[in-house]
């Protein structure tokens, strides 16, 4: 029988490659060293996908516009009376009928800046209430991990690494053309390894093409200047106002944050947004029972049964 060629043993026993070891090595511990991070993106990123939304359920940008509006000195009164423990230091009259008036106020030490009805002249609640500041938090940590333009190239490494796991992954994933249905598939549900694996499989799988847009748009929105480089390279014609890869790009950044498509799909991008995260965790199971734990059970068993050591479980593991 004639030697399989590395193309005819890559479609049927990819386990036999040995640069496909490498690989696996390679992703398994960019994903071990990712971890925690991954976990905090993903969680931090589903929550930012709604930031705009918390900012409308919960802070009024409109009135009703009924009956006699208050403004100059009749507001000032208003507003006064209605904050008798204040001193009112602004009063910020907005140009549409619609828009609530911001009010400034002073207390001591204390700033505080609501909202006012010039209308029905009441109270409308904090201009940032302590809902949209945390969800403001949650997106600092997102975008910068609360350390600013710092924090930003931290999550450009953390991108192209994220990057190089997608890549690793879907390689990895390939199980040869006998056992492509196992890998398509997470199973019943079961609380055990196996299943954490195959989910992790299935998950990677399906969702491949969201997790390489998350993070090819994670690398763009932290090192944007490679990307408008080969742009304005592509843009032939210089008097274009609109170059021939912007349309791309805001497509790409609008899929990434769930933008543009109504709150159906953004409650998609929340719940899909956590798959990340179900990635790390199926892994480090899968790495820690059939890993770890056959390390630290192999040698007992090797020296009693004279059977295989810690090296032979270990690649078998990553083998099977």
């Amino acid at each position: 029988m004639a030697e399989l060629s590395g193309w005819q043993r890559w479609v049927r026993s990819p386990q036999l490659l040995g640069w496909r070891r490498f690989l696996v090595q390679v992703h398994l511990w960019t994903g071990l060293i990712l971890g925690i991070y991954l976990v905090v993106l993903s969680v931090s990123g589903s929550v930012s996908v709604l930031r705009p939304d918390v900012h409308r359920w919960f802070v009024p940008r409109t009135v009703q516009v009924e009956g006699a509006r208050l403004t100059g000195d009749a507001l000032q009164e208003a507003v006064r009376r209605t904050y008798p423990l204040y001193e009112v230091t602004s009063v910020f009259e907005r140009r549409r009928p619609d828009v609530p008036v911001m009010v400034t106020l002073q207390r001591g030490d204390e700033t505080v800046e609501r909202l006012f009805d010039p209308y029905a002249v009441r109270d409308l609640g904090l201009t940032y209430p302590p809902i949209t500041e945390a969800m403001e938090w949650v997106v600092d940590l997102h975008d910068n991990l609360l350390t600013g333009t710092t924090g930003r190239a931290v999550n450009g490494i953390g991108a192209l690494l994220f990057l190089l796991l997608a890549l690793t992954g879907i390689v990895v994933w390939w199980p040869g053309v006998g056992r492509l249905g196992h890998n398509l598939l997470p199973g019943k549900p079961a609380k055990s390894a196996r299943f954490a694996r195959r989910l992790h499989n299935s998950l990677g799988i399906w969702l491949f093409a969201l997790i390489l847009l998350w993070a090819v748009t994670a690398v763009y929105l932290c090192f944007p200047d490679p990307f408008e480089w080969t742009i304005d390279y592509l843009d032939k014609d210089l008097s274009d106002q609109q170059r021939p890869g912007d349309w791309l790009v805001r497509l790409l950044v609008n899929l990434h944050f769930g933008r543009a498509w109504g709150m159906t799909v953004k409650w998609a991008w929340v719940v899909l947004g956590l798959v990340p995260a179900v990635l790390f965790v199926t892994g480090a199971i899968t790495w820690w029972v059939r890993v770890v734990r056959r390390r630290t059970a192999a040698p007992a068993t090797g020296d009693r049964a004279g059977g295989p050591g810690v090296a032979a479980l270990a690649e078998g593991g990553a083998n099977s």
